[in-house]
């Protein structure tokens, strides 16, 4: 028999698909996934000692679930909420999307600052901002009216499905901003020169063109927006839980962590868990059908195209106040009131007589055993996390665009699922694993390896997207010449791909570190006193009445913060990386 030559391209292929070690690596973070997901569910329909042979397997959960009045509520909060949130966002983010890609507007750089700024600063920052702006009893803005009308009542109520979906809005502008952005780009000028010439006046124009051409990547970040809407945690537990507005994801926590001497209803969380898991997947299913859909909207030509853009004028001007304003109202102002608030003995409406009693009390009286507990655990997620997220996302794009094993679709395709599936379901899963099938076996549950695990798992998808797109464009021969030369496929990766992936991996591993630093869903479900993180520290605080302590942490973790958004920003500049 002929002997196959070394160089031939089907040895490359023969050699690319036999790395068990990457295929393990790869299939790690996503069979952890599934743990979590059937540990759920198998938990949903257990009654009794959960987890023992003493359990009962019944559908009680289901039953007392759909059965309880409660939910209804909760479930019409939700709607109201996310539905408000996603007209909120789709109103600043979609046009400011569309002044940055299709119009002549000066200093488009400092529009994608500020937007990308907006994903990186947490949630609950504009959740307290605001809430000293316009809480009903607290906001300084409801006082002022009250004072100049002579009001009984507070005009203004940030604490209703309303309010709070206004505040969720303003946060994730940004995400809209980044999801459409690239459309508007995209889009071929000619449909709208054509109805110009037509004599369409620019609005016309707007709606009857520009908009059905844009309708597929609106309608994908709609979905986006609304699957976070319904399970997102951060300001619906900073403004509502205190007032009694409970929405899916606080309801949720009140079962995990039950006021006064409840017990935790474990069975419970687990059926909500289920059902939220169904509707992700239709939300995802009807995400990927718009996308799929998208091809009728193409009309970008290819060779001699030219993006046309509007000439704004004297509407310039117009266009960055609205853009000054969405940057103050969301940004500026509720960190401005996070900083008086922790420089003020007690929270008043801000005047020339609270300005003369500003000091340092609340630092100077902070629990630092407390607040160090949580930089010392943040920190060592900040170093483990990114570089687990960088390991295991390598592995997977590595299989998925280069490998031809048969079983790389399916791991790309569960790759992808930690995007559909919202924090809150794989906190859940992870707590109900640790106490029902871990156990003292493995002493997972208060340890902060637990919330490592966690965060490794929801970040997966975006560091796997950046890689793919990264990994495709590095030609095979490389890797080819480094086979030929007798490298192994581990040492290839090393001394091949990782240098020339080097730029997209500190942009992944930067993106990841400023998302674990930030994050509070996972942090507060699985936060006991030996694991608590930053977020949660400001989260205790705030839970406990103590809201000028908490505008002082979270003071300090803005200064903490802003050295890795600035490196981020640095390496953004220089190496472009999608954002999600």
């Amino acid at each position: 028999m002929k002997a196959r030559s070394i160089e031939s391209p089907l040895f490359f292929v023969r050699r690319s698909t036999t790395s068990p070690g990457l295929l393990f690596l790869a299939s790690l973070p996503i069979a952890v996934i599934a743990v979590f997901v059937a540990v759920m569910i198998w938990v949903s329909f257990q009654r009794g000692m959960l987890g023992t042979s003493g359990a009962v397997y019944t559908l009680e959960n289901y039953l007392a679930l759909f059965g309880d009045p409660f939910l209804y509520r909760v479930l019409w909060n939700t709607a109201v909420f996310t539905a408000t949130t996603t007209v909120v966002a789709l109103a600043i983010g979609l046009p400011i999307a569309w002044l940055a890609e299709r119009t002549s507007i000066p200093g488009k750089t400092a529009i994608y600052a500020i937007m990308t700024l907006g994903l990186l600063i947490p949630g609950i920052y504009t959740a307290m901002g605001w809430t000293f702006i316009a809480h009903p009893r607290i906001g300084f803005l409801n006082r002022w009216l009250m004072d100049l009308f002579g009001l009984q009542d507070a005009p203004l109520n940030i604490a209703t499905p309303v309010g709070m979906g206004f505040v969720q809005g303003l946060s994730l502008a940004a995400v809209v901003f980044i999801l459409t952005a690239q459309m508007f780009r995209a889009m071929n000028p000619s449909l709208e020169e054509a109805a110009k010439v037509h004599g369409l006046s620019f609005l016309r124009t707007i709606h009857r063109v520009t908009l059905p051409l844009a309708l597929p990547g609106i309608l994908a970040a709609v979905i986006y927006v609304v699957t976070i809407g319904i399970a997102t945690f951060d300001i619906p537990a900073i403004v509502g839980l205190g007032n009694r507005v409970y929405m899916l994801s606080t309801y949720i926590y009140l079962k995990v962590h039950p006021q006064g001497s409840g017990l935790p209803e474990y069975g419970i969380t687990g059926a909500v868990g289920a059902c939220m898991i169904v509707v992700a997947a239709l939300l995802t299913l009807l995400y990927g059908q718009v996308l799929r859909s998208g091809h009728r909207f193409e009309v970008v030509t290819g060779k001699g195209y030219r993006p046309a853009l509007i000439e704004l004028g004297g509407w310039a001007a117009a266009g960055w106040c609205f853009i000054g304003l969405y940057a103050f109202v969301s940004k500026v102002l509720p960190l401005l009131l996070i900083v008086y608030a922790a420089l003020t003995p007690y929270f008043a409406p801000p005047s020339i007589e609270m300005m003369r009693h500003l000091s340092l009390v609340h630092f100077t009286n902070m629990e630092w055993g407390l607040v160090l507990r949580g930089a010392r655990n943040t920190a060592l997620l900040v170093a483990v996390v990114p570089l687990l997220v960088l390991l295991f996302a390598f592995a997977i794009s590595w299989l998925v665009v280069r490998s031809r094993n048969r079983a790389r679709y399916a791991i790309e395709f569960a790759a992808f699922l930690p995007q559909a599936l919202p924090e809150v379901i794989l906190a859940i899963g992870a707590l109900l694993l640790a106490l029902f099938v871990l156990g003292e076996t493995v002493p997972l549950y208060g340890s902060v390896w637990l919330i490592a695990i966690v965060y490794v798992a929801a970040r997966i998808a975006f560091a796997t997207r950046a890689l793919n797109g990264s990994l495709l464009q590095i030609h095979r021969e490389m890797e080819e010449a480094a086979f030929v030369s007798g490298l192994s496929t581990l040492r290839t990766a090393r001394r091949v791909l990782l240098p020339l992936l080097r730029p997209t991996l500190l942009s992944v591993w930067i993106w990841t570190a400023l998302l674990v630093y930030r994050e509070l869903t996972v942090a507060v479900f699985l936060g006991v006193h030996d694991n608590i993180t930053f977020p949660a520290v400001i989260w205790s605080y705030w839970y406990a009445g103590g809201m000028n302590k908490a505008s002082a942490v979270t003071l300090l973790m803005t200064v903490l913060l802003a050295p890795l958004i600035a490196a981020f920003w640095w390496l953004g500049r220089k190496t472009p990386t999608a954002t999600q």
